[in-house]
């Protein structure tokens, strides 16, 4: 399987969860998921980083011959925000000064609340 199909193939698995959650959405609102028009771009951009993950992982898994066939690389592309959330959780992230970079995100709430207790309220 050429590389285009591993990307291909992880861009349909990104596609595949953000449009059942967009119908998710749909669903329970009755409504378009945004409130204003200007809500839209920020809607898709964040639909497009998501889809380039799924696919950029799956290629690189593809080219490694970590996966071998389209399920494997479908897969990857459903699964990218936790394969990133498991990689970053796993590196010690230091910039050129030797100091910690901060961490964002799900690792940066973990890392807040390491018990993983969530709000108590």
């Amino acid at each position: 399987m050429a590389g285009v199909e591993y990307l291909l193939w992880g861009l349909f698995g990104g596609f595949a969860v953000e449009g059942l959650e967009f119908a998710g959405a749909i669903r329970r609102s009755g409504k378009w998921p945004w409130k204003e028009p200007h809500e839209i771009v920020p809607l898709i951009v964040s639909v497009i980083i998501r889809l380039l993950v799924g696919g950029g992982l799956a290629a690189a898994a593809g080219a490694a011959q970590q996966i071998n066939g389209p399920f494997g690389a479908l897969a990857i592309g459903v699964a990218a925000p936790l394969i990133i959330e498991q990689l970053t959780s796993q590196i010690s992230l230091t910039g050129a000064t030797g100091g910690t970079l901060p961490l964002v995100g799900a690792s940066a709430e973990r890392a807040a609340d390491p018990a993983g207790g969530g709000d108590a309220g």
